[in-house]
C-alpha cells in the first residue's frame, strides 16, 4: 500500500498572470514533454494524452481557425466537447483573444427540454460569432447561425502568438452561466485574472503542484469542472486525468480507480456524487481499490452534509480512505469559483446547532437531538479572500454565531453579469467599511476559527410566526422519517405564499402502496414538530424533483409542477383537507 503521507513538494510554477501565459511557460520549461490531459473512456482506458508541447501546438492551430470568426472580444460558444477537445477548444479561445462561452453539449441527452431551452437562453444572451465541434465534418453541415469551427486535431508548427488580451489579465475570458437555481442562467464575466488568482489561491491552499494529478468527472461547462480540471493544473504545474461525466454516473468505480492509479491525488465532486458511490459500489468491490493516494477529497457545488461525509468514509474505510481526506468547500459563479475550503487532512468540524435559533438567526449548540440540524463546516476563506456575515436588510456587519448573507470580497470576484447592469450592481457593487463584496444571496455563519457553515439560500428561506427555516433542514426531517425516503432527494417550499406552511416532496424507489402511505404519514408528522405550521409531503419516483445541469434542487420550479399537477405523485399526506389548490390528502 502507498504510503498516507504527503509526498515531497515539487517546485510551482512561477505565478502567471494569465491562463494563456501559464500555458506557454508550461510549453517552455523542463516539463513540456510530461503530459499535462489524459482523457479516460466508459471502462476507464485511456483515449489520449497531450503533453503541455502538444497542447500547445493544438491550441494555436485552433486560435488561427477562430481568428477568422469575428474579432477581439467576440463570443464563441465551447460546448462540453468529448476527450480532449474541450481543453484545446477552451484554451484556444482565449489564445485568439475571444470570450469563451462553455455550454452543455449540443446533442441533448437527459431532459432534452431543459437543456434546449437553456442553450437558447444562453445563445440569446451572448451573442457568439462561432460554436466550436469536434470534427471537419460536423463543421461543414451547413445550418443557419454562427459559424462552426472545428477543434483542431494536430499541432501547428507556424508562429500563432496570443492576442494581446490573452496575456491581460484585466481582460474577458469567459462567460459562466450560472445554473439557474432561482432564476434564469446570468453569463458571469470572468476576468484572466480573476482564473489565475482563484485558482493559485487554492493551490496554495491544497498544495497541488507537479507531483499531483487532478482527477475529474465533472462537467467542463460548469466552474468547478473547468476551474478544478483546466485552470488548476495549468497554474500549478499539476496533470489532470478527466472523464465524461456520464461514465461516472454508470460506474462511479471507473473514478476511483483512476484515484487508485496516481500517486497524490486532488479531487473534487458535488455532495452527490460521494452518496452515489456509496449506494452503487459493493461492500466487496470497495475493498479491490485502493484509495491511499487520495490526499484532497473537495466536497462543493451544492451543500455538504455531514452525514454524507461519515457514511463515505465509513464505506472505504476498507479502502484506506481517511476521513481528514475530506475539504468541504464553498464557492459561486460570481467569484470565479471557490471561497473557502477545509484545510486538506485535517479533520472537517461539524456542528449540531438549534434549529429554533437559527430561525431566529443566531447558531447555538443544540440541547438535544430532537432539536439539532447538523452542519458540516465548509473551511476557511482561501488566501486573500474576506467573508464577512451581513445583515440582508440593514448591510450590518454581524458578528460570529450570527446568521446572516455572505459576502465576498477577493480577487476571484467577477465584474458583474453580461448585459445586466441593474443585477450586477446590486450583486457585484455592495461596499462596507473595508471594501466593494459580492452578495452571494446565500445564508451562513463564522463559528470557531472563521469556519464557515451554510444554512440555506435567501430567496428559498421559509417564514414561519416571524422566524426563518431553512429548506435543506426540512428535507433532511423529512427523509430521516421513514426508511422508504432514506438517502433521496427532497424539495421544500411554502406551501401557500399568502398563508403559514410548508410543502415537501421526496423521492423513493418504494412502490408498495401501504409502505408509502405509512412514509408520507411518518415524514409528515417530523416535519409539522419541527416546524409549527400546516405541511403537506408528497412522494414520487427516483429523478423526478427538477435539478440544474450541476444538481442543484430547484424548488420553485418543483412548487410550479406539483400545483400544475405536472408530477406523477405515488403517495401523499397532509395535515389539513385541502392544499396545494385543491388537491386533497391521502
Amino acid at each position: 500500500m502507498t504510503s498516507p503521507s504527503r509526498p515531497t513538494l515539487s517546485p510551482q510554477l512561477p505565478h502567471p498572470a494569465t491562463v494563456v501565459e501559464a500555458l506557454l511557460l508550461r510549453a517552455s520549461g523542463p516539463d513540456a514533454a510530461r503530459p499535462v490531459f489524459t482523457a479516460l473512456g466508459d471502462g476507464g482506458e485511456r483515449l489520449g494524452q497531450l503533453t503541455a508541447a502538444e497542447l500547445l501546438g493544438r491550441v494555436r492551430a485552433t486560435a488561427a481557425a477562430l481568428r477568422k470568426a469575428g474579432g477581439p472580444g467576440d463570443r464563441v460558444v465551447v460546448p462540453a466537447l468529448p476527450g480532449l477537445d474541450f481543453p484545446v477548444g477552451f484554451l484556444a479561445c482565449l489564445y485568439a483573444g475571444r470570450i469563451a462561452v462553455p455550454v452543455p453539449p449540443l446533442r441533448a441527452g437527459t431532459r432534452t427540454t431543459d437543456r434546449a431551452d437553456r442553450l437558447a437562453v444562453i445563445g440569446k444572451d451572448c451573442d457568439p460569432v462561432a460554436v466550436l465541434v469536434s470534427t471537419a465534418e460536423e463543421s461543414l453541415q451547413g445550418r443557419p447561425g454562427p459559424a462552426r469551427i472545428a477543434v483542431s486535431q494536430s499541432p501547428t508548427a507556424d508562429d500563432v502568438p496570443p492576442a494581446p488580451s490573452a496575456l491581460d489579465p484585466e481582460a474577458i475570458a469567459l462567460l459562466q452561466y450560472t445554473s439557474g437555481s432561482t432564476s434564469d442562467p446570468l453569463g458571469v464575466i470572468v476576468g484572466h485574472g480573476n482564473l489565475v488568482a482563484n485558482q493559485v489561491a487554492l493551490r496554495d491552499r491544497c498544495e497541488v503542484d507537479s507531483g499531483t494529478t487532478v482527477v475529474s468527472w465533472l462537467p467542463f461547462f460548469h466552474d468547478m469542472g473547468l476551474c478544478t480540471g483546466v485552470v488548476l493544473p495549468l497554474v500549478s504545474g499539476a496533470a489532470a486525468v478527466t472523464m465524461e461525466p456520464a461514465t461516472f454516473v454508470r460506474d462511479p468505480m471507473v473514478w476511483l480507480r483512476a484515484i487508485e492509479a496516481e500517486e497524490d491525488v486532488f479531487a473534487a465532486a458535488p455532495d452527490f456524487a460521494y452518496d452515489l458511490c456509496v449506494r452503487r459500489i459493493p461492500p466487496e468491490e470497495r475493498r479491490r481499490v485502493d484509495l491511499s493516494t487520495w490526499r484532497v477529497a473537495a466536497n462543493g457545488a451544492e451543500p455538504v452534509r455531514a452525514e454524507t461525509l461519515r457514511r463515505f468514509a465509513d464505506a472505504f474505510r476498507p479502502s484506506f480512505f481517511r476521513t481528514e481526506v475530506f475539504s468541504p468547500g464553498y464557492g459561486l459563479a460570481e467569484c470565479t469559483l471557490s471561497v473557502t475550503i477545509g484545510r486538506p487532512l485535517y479533520d472537517s468540524p461539524v456542528r449540531r446547532y438549534d434549529r429554533d435559533a437559527l430561525a431566529r438567526g443566531t447558531a447555538v449548540p443544540a440541547a438535544s437531538p430532537d432539536s439539532a440540524v447538523e452542519l458540516a463546516g465548509c473551511g476557511t476563506p482561501l488566501p486573500g479572500v474576506r467573508v464577512r456575515i451581513v445583515d440582508p436588510a440593514t448591510h450590518r456587519v454581524l458578528p460570529a454565531g450570527a446568521v446572516g448573507e455572505i459576502w465576498v470580497s477577493g480577487p476571484g470576484n467577477c465584474r458583474g453579469y453580461w448585459g445586466r447592469k441593474a443585477e450586477s450592481a446590486e450583486v457585484f457593487g455592495a461596499r462596507l467599511e473595508d471594501g466593494t463584496y459580492v452578495r452571494t444571496g446565500d445564508l451562513g455563519c463564522l463559528d470557531g476559527d472563521d469556519e464557515l457553515f451554510i444554512t440555506g439560500r435567501l430567496k428559498d428561506v421559509l417564514t414561519v410566526g416571524g422566524e426563518n427555516y431553512f429548506p435543506q433542514d426540512i428535507e433532511a426531517v423529512a427523509g430521516a422519517a421513514h426508511e422508504a425516503f432514506a438517502h433521496q432527494r427532497a424539495a421544500a417550499w411554502p406551501l401557500d405564499e399568502s398563508a403559514p406552511g410548508v410543502a415537501v416532496v421526496v423521492e423513493t424507489t418504494e412502490r408498495d402502496p401501504e409502505v408509502l402511505a405509512r412514509a408520507v404519514r411518518a415524514a409528515g408528522i417530523a416535519v409539522a414538530r419541527a416546524l409549527p405550521a400546516p405541511v403537506s409531503v408528497f412522494a414520487v419516483a427516483r429523478n423526478q424533483v427538477p435539478r440544474t445541469t450541476s444538481g442543484k434542487t430547484r424548488r420553485r420550479d418543483c412548487a410550479k409542477d406539483v400545483r400544475a399537477g405536472r408530477l406523477p405523485l405515488l403517495a401523499q399526506w397532509s395535515s389539513t383537507p385541502v392544499h396545494e389548490k385543491g388537491r386533497h390528502s391521502a
